[in-house]
Protein backbone atom coordinates (compact mmCIF):
# COMPACT_ATOMS: atom_id res chain seq x y z
CA UNK A 1 0.00 0.00 0.00
CA UNK A 2 2.84 2.47 0.12
CA UNK A 3 3.68 2.45 -3.19
CA UNK A 4 -0.33 3.41 -4.01
CA UNK A 5 0.11 6.20 -1.42
CA UNK A 6 2.99 7.86 -2.84
CA UNK A 7 1.45 7.65 -6.41
CA UNK A 8 -1.47 9.14 -4.93
CA UNK A 9 0.20 12.04 -3.56
CA UNK A 10 2.62 12.51 -6.52
CA UNK A 11 -0.34 12.33 -8.66
CA UNK A 12 -2.02 15.33 -6.05
CA UNK A 13 1.28 17.16 -6.37
CA UNK A 14 1.21 17.52 -10.01
CA UNK A 15 -2.35 18.37 -10.43
CA UNK A 16 -2.20 21.30 -8.04
CA UNK A 17 1.09 22.60 -9.80
CA UNK A 18 -1.35 22.01 -13.56
CA UNK A 19 -4.19 23.55 -11.98
CA UNK A 20 -2.34 26.68 -9.72
CA UNK A 21 0.19 27.38 -13.13
CA UNK A 22 -3.31 28.00 -15.37
CA UNK A 23 -5.14 29.72 -12.47
CA UNK A 24 -2.62 32.18 -11.96
CA UNK A 25 -1.96 33.40 -15.36
CA UNK A 26 -1.98 36.53 -16.59
CA UNK A 27 -5.26 37.94 -18.04
CA UNK A 28 -5.70 38.10 -21.77
CA UNK A 29 -6.26 41.89 -22.77
CA UNK A 30 -5.41 44.16 -25.99
CA UNK A 31 -7.87 42.29 -27.81
CA UNK A 32 -8.32 45.57 -30.17
CA UNK A 33 -4.66 46.12 -30.87
CA UNK A 34 -3.75 42.22 -31.20
CA UNK A 35 -6.98 41.14 -33.74
CA UNK A 36 -5.83 44.28 -35.72
CA UNK A 37 -2.08 43.17 -35.67
CA UNK A 38 -2.86 39.28 -36.05
CA UNK A 39 -5.42 39.97 -38.96
CA UNK A 40 -8.47 39.19 -36.85
CA UNK A 41 -11.82 40.54 -37.48
CA UNK A 42 -15.15 39.69 -39.26
CA UNK A 43 -14.83 36.94 -41.95
CA UNK A 44 -17.46 35.34 -43.51
CA UNK A 45 -17.80 31.54 -44.02
CA UNK A 46 -20.17 29.75 -46.02
CA UNK A 47 -22.57 32.56 -46.07
CA UNK A 48 -22.50 33.37 -42.52
CA UNK A 49 -20.43 36.20 -41.02
CA UNK A 50 -18.22 35.29 -37.86
CA UNK A 51 -16.19 37.75 -35.69
CA UNK A 52 -12.42 36.22 -34.98
CA UNK A 53 -10.91 37.88 -32.09
CA UNK A 54 -7.01 37.76 -30.35
CA UNK A 55 -6.14 38.56 -27.07
CA UNK A 56 -3.07 38.39 -25.58
CA UNK A 57 -0.86 37.47 -22.66
CA UNK A 58 3.12 37.29 -22.17
CA UNK A 59 4.31 34.21 -22.29
CA UNK A 60 4.88 32.47 -18.87
CA UNK A 61 7.74 30.57 -20.33
CA UNK A 62 9.78 31.97 -23.16
CA UNK A 63 9.49 34.93 -25.08
CA UNK A 64 6.34 36.79 -27.25
CA UNK A 65 3.33 36.40 -26.31
CA UNK A 66 0.12 33.46 -25.91
CA UNK A 67 -2.72 34.35 -27.83
CA UNK A 68 -6.01 33.49 -27.23
CA UNK A 69 -7.90 33.11 -30.46
CA UNK A 70 -12.04 33.28 -30.25
CA UNK A 71 -14.82 32.68 -33.21
CA UNK A 72 -17.74 34.03 -32.21
CA UNK A 73 -20.98 33.68 -33.90
CA UNK A 74 -23.77 35.91 -35.24
CA UNK A 75 -24.99 36.06 -32.16
CA UNK A 76 -21.90 36.59 -29.99
CA UNK A 77 -21.19 33.26 -28.36
CA UNK A 78 -18.04 31.48 -28.60
CA UNK A 79 -18.13 29.00 -31.16
CA UNK A 80 -14.33 27.85 -30.84
CA UNK A 81 -10.92 28.86 -28.62
CA UNK A 82 -7.44 28.31 -29.51
CA UNK A 83 -4.44 28.89 -27.50
CA UNK A 84 -1.38 29.27 -29.38
CA UNK A 85 2.46 31.27 -29.26
CA UNK A 86 4.14 33.73 -31.36
CA UNK A 87 7.32 35.10 -30.55
CA UNK A 88 7.75 38.71 -31.13
CA UNK A 89 11.60 38.92 -31.17
CA UNK A 90 14.07 38.50 -33.87
CA UNK A 91 11.24 35.86 -35.54
CA UNK A 92 10.36 35.37 -39.60
CA UNK A 93 7.87 33.38 -39.17
CA UNK A 94 4.44 34.02 -40.10
CA UNK A 95 2.41 35.16 -37.46
CA UNK A 96 -0.94 36.88 -39.03
CA UNK A 97 -4.01 34.60 -39.47
CA UNK A 98 -4.66 33.21 -42.81
CA UNK A 99 -8.10 32.15 -43.81
CA UNK A 100 -9.13 29.65 -46.64
CA UNK A 101 -12.71 28.63 -47.90
CA UNK A 102 -13.67 26.87 -45.29
CA UNK A 103 -10.63 27.18 -42.42
CA UNK A 104 -8.92 29.91 -40.72
CA UNK A 105 -5.18 29.25 -40.10
CA UNK A 106 -2.56 30.30 -37.65
CA UNK A 107 0.86 29.31 -36.74
CA UNK A 108 1.61 28.36 -32.96
CA UNK A 109 5.69 28.99 -32.84
CA UNK A 110 5.74 26.86 -29.56
CA UNK A 111 4.87 23.71 -31.67
CA UNK A 112 7.35 21.99 -33.92
CA UNK A 113 4.63 21.48 -36.52
CA UNK A 114 3.39 24.90 -36.12
CA UNK A 115 0.55 25.17 -38.63
CA UNK A 116 -2.75 24.89 -36.97
CA UNK A 117 -6.02 24.95 -38.31
CA UNK A 118 -10.06 25.67 -37.31
CA UNK A 119 -12.69 24.20 -39.67
CA UNK A 120 -15.82 26.41 -40.27
CA UNK A 121 -18.33 26.36 -39.36
CA UNK A 122 -16.28 25.00 -35.81
CA UNK A 123 -17.51 21.41 -34.82
CA UNK A 124 -19.62 20.40 -31.58
CA UNK A 125 -16.23 19.33 -30.03
CA UNK A 126 -15.13 22.78 -31.04
CA UNK A 127 -18.05 24.65 -29.44
CA UNK A 128 -17.64 21.77 -26.04
CA UNK A 129 -14.09 22.62 -25.39
CA UNK A 130 -14.52 26.32 -25.90
CA UNK A 131 -17.33 25.96 -22.75
CA UNK A 132 -14.55 23.63 -20.82
CA UNK A 133 -10.99 25.60 -20.79
CA UNK A 134 -9.06 23.20 -19.10
CA UNK A 135 -10.07 20.33 -21.90
CA UNK A 136 -8.87 23.12 -24.35
CA UNK A 137 -5.53 24.07 -22.51
CA UNK A 138 -4.85 19.36 -22.23
CA UNK A 139 -5.64 19.09 -25.59
CA UNK A 140 -3.57 21.96 -27.01
CA UNK A 141 -0.83 20.37 -24.62
CA UNK A 142 -0.82 17.22 -26.11
CA UNK A 143 -1.49 17.98 -29.80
Amino acid sequence: MQVARKNVIAITLVLVLIISVFALRTPYDGCANYTQALNGGTREFGGEKYKIELCGARRFLGDGDEIRLQVMGPAGDVLAERYFAVRTINDAAPRDLEYGDDNIFYYDQSKSSPLRFIAMPPSRMDWLTARVPLLQRLIAFFS
